[in-house]
Order: structure tokens, then C-alpha cells, then sequence
């Protein structure tokens, strides 16, 4: 088991976003510039192939919007909607987990502050409650689900997280965490292998085969501040955490009690805004994760853009920035389709849908 303590952590260079105009100007003239800016990079640090979505995205010169789809949810009120939509429990009844049935799209997981871990279909029906907490006090903050292994993973707000199979069938039920568990995660390649983050500022990397109590973890990722998520890339072999100030890192299977590297970012933790989560893109080498410009933040601009930033998932260098400024609102999820090509950003009432196409033509 690896050693507890707080792992060396490496220097990288901070990304700043430099104004365009050096003249002290007041906010009203700066703001017809501002919304025109959308994106700047300083180049990809290793080229992707040829059909990868940011490829051309990234260089000296501002981008144009590519075309976004912006739907209002709240024009489409329950009953009214020409698309599926779940019925609300009302205040204190947000859900915050959500995964779709491996084996059946029509229904879907999901963790609520109502205090379930359920699956249901569109329709609103219940199908199976797999947790739950019988009381106001306690709520499941995350889910995760392996087709594979037919296996149901759930986290709550006092640190216990709950190992399930599809039928209902409790495996285990443990306080792994000192505090609320924000996100759990099964490795898509070892389903076995699990990451839990918290907001008690660790990452765990547990053996489901070999859990015994809260002290059988792998291994134990200190962090400077609590993590909003910790999710696997798509083959496995990394691990990319998001606390809640503004530090992403990278960890390799290969040596998981010392991250790869430290992406400096603001995406500050606030009360009322849905927690950023940085996500990996689904066949690139590429991290993507929504700004929350912090005046605190040593790079931090003026009239900085709240954009949706593109790295590089080795050096950590900026590749691109994407900005649409109908919609200028904090990108707290962001969420590729299984090919790569389709980016769908979460801002708030509005859904954004980043096209491949339309960033080509755009160019």
C-alpha cells in the first residue's frame, strides 16, 4: 500500500490570456471586444489525427463560434415538451448522478438529494430503488455502473459508498471517506478497480475484490483542497481529478501515489453552481473542463471569458478555447459523444452542442 503522505508535486507553467489592448478602457467600451473574443491557443503540443475534433482549432488566431444548439429548458415546461423529460421532486431534489442502462437506453441511474439511488425509465417510472437513506439528512451524491460485471456503485454525503449488483443484491455498504464522496468511478477496462473522490481532499483507488473496510484502499491521493471528480480515461491507464479551486491532475497507472502532471485552472467552488468536473475526450489524448475566471487566480485577466478550455493530456498545455457569446454563462459539465465529434456543454438552463462540422465550415 502506498504511503499516505502528500506526494512531490511538479511545477508547470501557468497559462495567461493576455488582453488585446493594453489602454486602460472602462467595462462598457471593453465588452463589445470581449463578447467578439473566442478563443485563443498556443498550439497543440503533438498533432492528432487528421479527423479529431480540435484539430485546426488551436493557433495564434481568434476562432468564431461554431454553431451552437441552445436549448431553454425552462420553455419546456413538464407535459408540454415534444422530447422526454423526468418529473422534479422540488427543492432539495436535484439529481446528482446520472448514467444510462448499459443494457437498456430507455431506462436510466440515477442519485438524488431525495435520498435514492434508483433506476427509472423517461416515463417517470420507478423501476428498482437500489439505496436508500430513509432520511432528510443523508443524500447520494454519485453513481457509477458496469454492464460487464452487472454492478451498481452509489457515494453519499457522510463519506459511505454502497457496492450493489443490477438485481438490488447489497454487496457491501462502507464508510470510505471522512466526508461527502462527490464522485465514484469504475475503470472502464477493470471494472474491478474503483476511484472514489471526496471533499475530505483525497482520491482513494480501491480493489473491489479485496475491500475489507475503509482502510483496504490501494492507494490514497492527498489533495491541496476537497475534489469535485476523479474519472479513468478511456483505456484505463489514467486517472484526472478536478478539486475545487483550481488544480487538475493527471495520475498514471503506472505510478499512482505521484500525479504525471498539475494543470493550474480556475474553477473555484461556489455554492450555488454546479461543481466543474473536468472529463477526458473519448478517443484523443485531450482534457477538457469549463472556466470560472477567478480574480485571485495568479494568470486571471481582465474581463477574462468564461470559456470551455482544451489541453493536452501529457504536457497539459492549452490547445484551445471555445466560446459562444449568446451563451456566455460557466460550463460546469462537459460531456463528448462515444465518436469524439460532438461536444455537449451544461451552462445553467442551457445545453450547448459543439459540432465537428460546423467548427470546419467555420474556420
Amino acid at each position: 500500500m502506498a504511503p499516505k503522505k502528500r506526494p512531490e508535486t511538479q511545477k508547470t507553467s501557468e497559462i495567461v490570456l493576455r488582453p488585446r489592448n493594453k489602454r486602460s478602457r472602462s467595462p462598457l467600451e471593453l465588452e463589445p471586444e470581449a463578447k467578439k473574443l473566442c478563443a485563443k491557443g498556443s498550439g497543440p503540443s503533438r498533432r492528432c489525427d487528421s479527423d479529431c475534433l480540435w484539430v485546426g482549432l488551436a493557433g495564434p488566431q481568434i476562432l468564431p463560434p461554431c454553431r451552437s444548439i441552445v436549448r431553454t429548458l425552462h420553455q419546456h415546461k413538464l407535459g408540454r415538451a415534444s422530447w422526454p423529460s423526468v418529473q422534479q421532486i422540488g427543492a432539495g431534489g436535484s439529481i446528482t448522478g446520472l448514467k444510462f442502462n448499459p443494457l437498456n437506453t430507455n431506462q436510466f441511474y440515477a442519485s438524488s438529494m431525495e435520498g435514492t439511488t434508483r433506476l427509472q425509465d423517461f416515463k417517470g417510472n420507478i423501476l428498482r430503488v437500489f439505496a436508500s437513506s430513509d432520511t432528510i439528512n443523508i443524500w447520494f451524491c454519485s453513481l457509477d455502473v458496469s454492464a460487464s460485471s452487472r454492478m451498481v456503485v452509489t457515494g453519499d454525503n457522510v463519506g459511505n459508498v454502497i457496492l450493489l449488483n443490477m438485481d438490488g443484491k447489497e454487496l457491501w455498504n462502507l464508510r470510505m471517506h471522512k466526508k461527502k464522496v462527490t464522485h465514484v468511478a469504475l475503470n472502464p477496462c477493470c471494472d474491478w478497480f474503483l476511484a472514489t473522490a471526496s471533499v475530505d481532499q483525497t482520491v482513494k483507488i480501491w480493489d473491489l475484490r479485496q475491500v475489507r473496510g475503509k482502510a483496504s484502499f490501494l492507494y490514497s491521493l492527498p489533495h491541496r483542497h476537497p475534489v469535485n471528480a476523479a474519472c479513468f480515461s478511456p483505456d484505463g491507464a489514467r486517472l484526472l481529478t478536478t478539486d475545487q479551486k483550481s488544480e487538475i491532475r493527471v495520475y498514471s497507472a503506472s505510478q499512482w501515489d505521484c500525479p504525471l502532471g498539475l494543470i493550474p485552472h480556475p474553477h473555484r467552488h461556489f455554492q450555488h453552481l454546479t461543481p466543474i468536473k473536468a472529463a477526458w475526450h473519448p478517443r484523443y489524448n485531450l482534457i477538457v473542463v469549463g472556466r470560472y475566471p477567478d480574480p485571485n487566480f495568479k494568470s486571471c485577466t481582465p474581463y477574462e471569458l468564461r470559456t470551455i478550455d482544451v489541453f493536452d493530456g501529457n504536457s497539459g498545455k492549452m490547445m484551445c478555447q471555445l466560446y459562444d457569446p449568446e451563451s456566455s454563462g460557466i460550463s460546469s459539465l462537459n460531456e463528448f459523444n462515444p465518436m469524439g465529434d460532438t461536444l455537449a456543454s451544461a451552462m445553467g438552463y442551457h445545453i450547448l452542442i459543439w459540432s465537428q462540422e460546423e467548427a470546419r465550415t467555420r474556420k
